[in-house]
């Protein structure tokens, strides 16, 4: 029993020291991607170490040289397992961190010479129960050299016991990471020279896009230069072209860029629907360790096609019933418009059927004043005649 105790709190004081490390040295990594493994990794460090105090590979080479890395991999379960060796170039994640879990065939193409080019080592390694393996890599530099700095990092995945893995990663498809497999990565920096050529950083799209379902524009960020720039602050507006009232602000600091990478810098849209048309992006970038300022403004356009199907696609959207709205007024306005017509041509035609129902009263009314005056002159000589009739009959008597 005292056995099992000694062993855990072992354990427990490992993990606990490789994760104090991985605090104290940024440029090394060693998270967690699903279940607790029984796997931790020690770089061993060369003589041409020029960080002697970090946990992770930072090396002054030579043009043409070869070297030998030895990487410890320690197996702290009773059964054997196998580890995955990876060796990858350094990416900046969207959200200003270091990632080593992407291989060289999504590399930016300023990147001339990633890691995996001229390291080199065994896939796969297996490792017996309570025991430990040297990893060993082989380091061969080009002969024509390179300037500033090569940077990646060797990954280390527990795969023994069955374990599966289904990754998708989150700045190339948008979609969660879902992994049950627990990675460490050592990274590994290289130079020549003390002195780094100087960093710039760019625009290389613009687009609407999403983050994890939700409406965002993305500005792709290019870092062309063979340097890592660090403690970078930026501060991202958009407005509508030809405006100056801020539509959507994105600020934050303390973001990493990594040699030779681009990534996208995301601008949260509020939960609102994307509208189409012309915008423009105004954006400041700092490095508050070098000093260095850019400073950006773009234009971009949002088409009607994009802004529907990332909007049909869209969680946690607030409706805009703003052109609802507007077209209810009109609507409204058109029937009013109309009912006003149909009362105004309802009430000519009643005055029409009203004058012609008079002149007709008229009409007839003179017809039977007439007939009734022919009457009572047919009357009147009817009377004569008979009259006339009498006083004859009268004189001849």
């Amino acid at each position: 029993m005292l056995k099992l105790h000694t062993s855990v709190i072992k354990k427990t004081l490992l993990i606990s020291f490789l994760i104090g490390v991985n605090c104290l040295f940024l440029p090394i990594v060693a998270n967690a991607e699903g279940e607790e493994s029984q796997l931790s990794v020690k770089a061993e460090l060369p003589e041409n170490q020029l960080s002697k105090d970090a946990g992770y590979y930072d090396l002054k080479v030579m043009p043409g040289e070869t070297q030998e890395l030895v990487l410890k991999v320690y197996n702290m379960s009773d059964k054997e397992t196998t580890a995955k060796i990876e060796i990858n170039p350094a990416y900046t994640g969207a959200s200003g961190s270091f990632n080593y879990s992407i291989d060289a065939s999504k590399r930016d193409e300023s990147m001339k010479i990633p890691l995996s080019d001229i390291a080199k080592t065994d896939e796969h390694v297996s490792i017996p129960g309570k025991s430990e393996a040297n990893v060993k890599i082989r380091l061969v530099i080009p002969m024509d050299g390179f300037d500033g700095i090569i940077f990646g990092g060797i990954r280390v995945t527990d795969i023994g016991n069955g374990n599966q893995e289904v990754t998708k990663n989150k700045e190339q498809s948008g979609s969660f990471s879902i992994s049950n497999k627990y990675a460490y990565t050592i990274a590994v920096r290289l130079r020549e020279k003390e002195e780094m050529p100087k960093s710039d950083l760019k625009i290389k799209t613009i687009a609407a896009s999403q983050v994890v379902g939700r409406n965002a524009v993305k500005v792709n960020l290019q870092n062309p230069t063979p340097t890592i720039i660090d403690k970078m602050t930026y501060d991202a507006k958009i407005m509508r072209k030809g405006k100056s009232e801020t539509l959507h602000e994105q600020k934050v600091s303390e973001y990493r860029i990594a040699p030779n990478t681009n990534f996208d810098f995301p601008i949260n849209w509020d939960n609102k629907p994307f509208q189409a048309g012309d915008y423009q992006l105004e954006m400041t970038a700092k490095s508050e360790e070098t000093g260095q300022l850019w400073e950006f403004k773009q234009e971009f356009t949002i088409s009607a096609k994009e802004a529907k199907e990332l909007n049909d696609k869209a969680i946690d959207l607030e409706k805009d019933y703003t052109k609802y709205i507007i077209y209810g007024v009109i609507i409204a306005v058109i029937l009013i418009v109309i009912i006003i017509l149909l009362a105004i041509l309802s009430r000519k035609r009643k005055e029409k059927q009203r004058k012609k129902k008079s002149n007709n009263q008229v009409k007839r009314k003179s017809v039977n004043n007439r007939e009734k005056d022919m009457r009572n002159g047919t009357r009147k000589k009817v009377a004569g005649i008979r009259n006339k009739s009498t006083s004859q009959s009268r004189k001849k008597r």
